[in-house]
């Protein structure tokens, strides 16, 4: 889908939904960020290719170490798809370390991945490898979660979290396909986990094939960024921009487009989209994230 098709369709759902257009420039913005956020997840179809690739290869696993890429490798079992998405959702990309805290916590140092049979069978010896070292030495967790203490140990250390997942990982493994949302309750259960975590790993869930239907909310009830950018619609267009009207036409913006495109995960394009599109309005600029 190319940017002047999204600018129409942004065009139609926002003029059909609230009664008014926006400013040229504002929705070319608005569109180019779309089509960035649908890249984004079209990213996972080369992940895909990549994992099968490396199978076909018989390649190490470190060699595809993206957390995403591991995910949709078929020589690994679904617990452990299921655990690297965990982690790689726990720590983050960050911009300065990238995934180098996922590293630490998926790969001993000689480049063997530690899979989850391993980790379930003894965790206390899991966890004394990752005490063994200086676990944060150098790395930041991703910007989502920056405020996050970086410690092991604790209320609200990374093995609390780790030994809920661990104990309940059948919760995050379904045989069969269940509904986005109910995925998404669960995640809230694990420690440290708020609701952007929950919708990233249920997301990443979902694009990586591990039975979860795609979402059919953008879950903007509770996150600011597009909460922002629907109230922000909502003024540009001399409407009612009360929460409850932001809530509504977050629900409108979501069932017109998945009446009139083809988006696959139509929900986190939007949400994505629209709270990056919010940071400015008046200047395209690429979010990599």
């Amino acid at each position: 889908m190319t940017i002047k098709e999204l600018e129409k369709l942004w065009g139609q759902a926002i003029n059909e939904i609230l009664g008014k257009n926006i400013d040229g420039n504002k929705l070319n913005i608005l569109a180019n960020q779309t089509f960035d956020s649908i890249r984004r997840i079209q990213i996972y179809e080369i992940y895909e290719i990549r994992a099968r690739e490396a199978v076909k290869e018989k390649k190490s696993f470190k060699y595809t170490s993206n957390p995403f890429v591991l995910a949709q490798r078929s020589d690994l079992s679904n617990q452990d798809k299921v655990w690297y998405i965990y982690l790689a959702t726990y720590f983050g990309k960050s911009n300065k370390s990238k995934w180098e805290l996922f590293n630490r916590a998926t790969f001993h140092r000689d480049g063997s991945i530690i899979k989850f049979n391993q980790i379930q069978a003894d965790l206390d010896k899991y966890f004394k490898y990752l005490v063994s070292f200086d676990f944060f030495l150098n790395c930041n967790y991703s910007n989502h979660r920056k405020f996050t203490a970086k410690t092991l140990t604790g209320g609200n250390g990374v093995f609390k979290s780790m030994e809920y997942f661990v104990k309940n990982v059948g919760l995050y493994t379904p045989q069969y396909e269940i509904d986005f949302h109910d995925m998404y309750l669960l995640s809230q259960k694990i420690p440290s986990f708020g609701r952007l975590a929950g919708f990233d790993f249920t997301s990443s869930l979902t694009k990586c094939g591990l039975n979860v239907k795609e979402p059919t909310s953008i879950y903007a009830n509770h996150s600011t960024g597009p909460l922002e950018a629907l109230e922000l619609l909502l003024k540009l267009t001399n409407n009612d921009v009360s929460k409850a009207s932001q809530k509504k036409l977050g629900i409108d913006l979501m069932d017109w487009f998945l009446k009139n495109s083809k988006i696959y995960m139509t929900a986190q394009v939007l949400e994505d989209a629209i709270c990056n599109w919010q940071k400015d309005t008046v200047k395209y600029i690429r979010y990599t994230g």
